[in-house]
């Protein structure tokens, strides 16, 4: 695929029933029958964009996200020729004006598309006579792996595809947002920003993050819903860094990224953050921090116990613990979540760590997010557990 570059023209294009896709689409305007695909055409490249399916939305559904056969206009040929396949975000500004300003200003701040980059990018963005404003961006074909998730019994990721997940994501920030002199902060990491794509001619898998206008709820995965993932309201309410949460500045950046990076791993390894409110999340940090060993389950962590005798305490002691993960996931974390974003690493410090420098089988993962899609589990008033 070679797209063109990612402008930001927000200019009127026509959008025409499918039956029509000659060149000559140009001279119409419709809205295409229930019964047929639709096309939507760039007005300024002429290039078109056949929506084939629906693959999942923004905003409660206000914004539509579609599968899209892409092809592009040859104006020496005066025809198109297919270039593959793109997703393409589209919202109507009349209808929705709140969301559409906000999606036209995360569009406007985001990233460029970049062949082989680790963060999504706009590849390109436009408008329509019909009141629609379009995003266009990569195909991720097996959607967010908040998504992935929602469709297994267990929502919860084994340690090592855990470290397989978060390398690919610390590889982004470190290269494309964290980059000095004038980082990028992301600011709502979750498993609802980080996108699975195989190729169906090589079967490469690649993993990629979302940021700004390249996010989406993908599939029927609704964040504030059918998924006990934190949505990015919860993220800004609940689990931001110290440094952020409750401040009327803005204290956000690569190290409060970070934080956000320690609270997903806890997310993935347990399904669930048991959080009411931000004490809940305080008092569940405070004790993992001390504790020799993660617990199996972090609701005991939420239960206020009698004060036990010295004996009891001094037997408790003597008693060998579970191990549930590796002490290099546990040290991974904690230092992730240390109060001081000065004591926290960088992403380039964390990808040098011990947990991210093990060997990991890529293809088991694969694997995993394969047998997702061939056996789906239903999706509605989904609980991790």
């Amino acid at each position: 695929m070679n797209p063109r570059s990612p402008k930001n023209e927000i200019e009127e294009t026509e959008i025409v029933p499918s039956s029509s896709s000659s060149s000559n689409q140009q001279g119409s305007s419709s809205v295409a029958k229930s019964d047929e695909k639709t096309i939507v055409i760039d007005p300024v490249t002429k290039d078109t964009y056949d929506l084939e399916k629906e693959i999942g939305s923004l905003y409660g559904g206000r914004c539509t996200v579609y599968k899209a056969l892409y092809s592009q206009y040859d104006k020496e040929k005066d025809m198109h020729e297919p270039a593959g396949v793109v997703t393409l975000k589209t919202i109507d500004l009349k209808l929705h004006k709140t969301e559409f300003n906000e999606f036209r200003s995360q569009s406007t701040i985001g990233l460029p598309y970049i062949p082989g980059a680790k963060v999504i990018g706009s590849m390109r963005i436009f408008g329509t006579p019909s009141n629609l404003f379009c995003v266009s961006l990569p195909y991720m074909s097996e959607g967010s792996l908040g998504y992935i998730l929602s469709t297994r019994t267990n929502k919860r990721l084994p340690e090592d595809f855990i470290g397989v997940v978060l390398k690919e994501v610390l590889v982004g920030l470190r290269d494309e947002l964290h980059v000095e002199p004038n980082p990028r902060v992301h600011n709502t990491l979750n498993a609802g920003d980080i996108f699975v794509h195989i190729d169906d001619a090589s079967g490469e898998m690649m993993i990629k993050l979302a940021c700004q206008a390249s996010v989406y709820d993908s599939g029927s995965y609704n964040r504030g819903a059918s998924s006990s993932f934190l949505d990015p309201e919860s993220i800004s309410k609940l689990v931001t860094a110290p440094e952020v949460f409750g401040s009327k500045n803005d204290n956000s950046g690569p190290k409060s990224d970070i934080w956000l990076l320690g609270i997903m791993a806890l997310e993935l390894a347990y399904g669930l953050l048991p959080v009411r409110n931000r004490e809940d999340l305080d008092r569940i940090l405070e004790k993992l921090r001390k504790k020799r060993k993660f617990p199996r389950s972090l609701e005991k962590l939420l239960i206020v116990k009698k004060r036990k005798s010295t004996f009891k305490k001094a037997m408790n002691l003597l008693k060998p613990k579970e191990k549930v993960f590796s002490k290099k996931f546990e040290r991974m974390v904690r230092e992730c979540l240390a109060k001081n974003p000065r004591e926290r690493p960088t992403a380039a410090q964390l990808l040098s760590s011990s947990f991210f420098t093990i060997e990991r089988d890529i293809e088991k993962f694969k694997r995993f997010v394969l047998s997702a899609k061939k056996n789906p589990v239903p999706t509605d008033n989904c609980r991790i557990s």
